[in-house]
């Protein structure tokens, strides 16, 4: 009788054979491994039956290392300085302060942005070992894959000061306002109002700056461009071609990055994105594209009556359920017979109902 294989050596299995195909189809198509190297590319190119096995190989190997590392140094992984060396990185600009393709010593980044050396070459250390800038010989910063991706890609940057800048302070505030406000009935109920000491809720904060209002949209933005928030599963997951010419109203759709990618799949649809004024004011139409921007707050009722649907993406997850409620409320005089109402968000089990991120009604 064959013993049964243990889990350890199952999840080594997968790994195995899910990189050797991997590896395989790199070589078969002659394209870039994967590398730290800060010219590496970004994106691997691959197909989404090898973008599954990639999927495979990462909680495989998560999972390995949870198991081997044991429930101790586990929970050590944990620990409060996390964030800490992307905060000082987004704050003091130091990705833009190292050269693209040269390198710099510690003590003369140290004077280019101010602080003391010391203490940057201990924050920036611990960047390195997250992979987060290089130190090819000692007292030698330079640039990795990641941080490379920072100093060029605007939306990365914007995402990594929204991270820290907005988000971490509300999560560290979070258990607090659940102390304040046990049933979070309302929007200004949160981590993120304590955090910013206001009664506003997140989006109308964010309102009053338009710099942090910008840098929020561009966060969003960079979400776009990962496999797993990929517009591809809206633009692929829909049938658009069905909608001919009709009108697609895509409710709080930020600067319309989902609005442009059903565009250019499909160009005879009429696009239309509703946001509040001071996003509209930063949003920019393509040339040749049929999206355009309106300004709306959809607590209000919709001015866009009879479209053939109406999306909303990343929408309903930011609101307790009565709010939900009322912004779906706020559409039903603008529904025609045969309207679609495209719901697109994070999975949500506070209703006891499984949301598989994709859900029409």
């Amino acid at each position: 009788m064959l013993s049964q294989q243990s889990r350890i050596a199952q999840l080594a299995n997968i790994v195995a054979s899910c990189t050797q195909q991997i590896d395989d189809y790199l070589a078969q198509n002659a394209l870039p491994y994967p590398s730290f190297d800060p010219n590496a590319p970004t994106d691997l190119g691959l197909t989404p039956d090898i973008e599954k096995l990639r999927v495979a190989v990462l909680e495989a190997t998560q999972e390995l290392n949870d198991l081997l590392q044991g429930p101790r140094d586990l929970l050590f992984d944990h620990h409060h300085n996390q964030l800490v060396y992307l905060k000082f990185i987004s704050d003091f600009g130091i990705a833009k302060q190292v050269p693209v393709d040269g390198e710099i010593s510690y003590g003369d980044l140290a004077t280019k942005v101010g602080v003391d050396e010391a203490a940057l070459c201990r924050i920036l250390r611990l960047g390195i070992a997250h992979r987060v800038f290089r130190e090819p010989r000692p007292g030698i910063i330079s640039h990795s894959a990641i941080s490379k991706q920072i100093s060029d890609d605007p939306n990365m940057a914007d995402w990594v000061s929204a991270n820290v800048n907005d988000m971490w302070p509300s999560a560290w505030k979070l258990v607090d306002a659940l102390k304040r406000w046990p049933q979070a009935e309302e929007p200004n109920e949160t981590g993120f109002s304590l955090a910013n000491n206001t009664t506003e809720s997140f989006y109308a904060e964010l309102s009053k700056d338009p710099e942090r209002a910008h840098r929020f949209g561009g966060a969003m933005s960079f979400f776009t461009t990962g496999e797993g928030y990929s517009l591809r599963h809206l633009t692929d997951g829909y049938r658009w071609d069905a909608i001919g010419n009709g009108t697609v109203v895509d409710v709080g759709g930020s600067k319309g990055d989902a609005a442009f990618a059903i565009a250019h799949k499909y160009p005879d649809i009429q696009l239309i994105v509703q946001e509040l004024p001071e996003v509209v004011a930063i949003s920019k139409d393509e040339p040749g594209l049929n999206v355009k921007f309106m300004e709306h707050d959809f607590f209000t009722e919709q001015p866009v009556k009879n479209a053939d649907v109406y999306l909303y993406r990343w929408i309903l997850h930011n609101w307790p359920d009565k709010y939900c409620v009322q912004i779906l409320n706020s559409l039903i005089p603008a529904l025609k017979p045969g309207a679609r109402v495209l719901i697109m968000d994070f999975e949500n089990e506070s209703d006891g109902c499984h949301n598989d991120g994709n859900r029409e009604c």
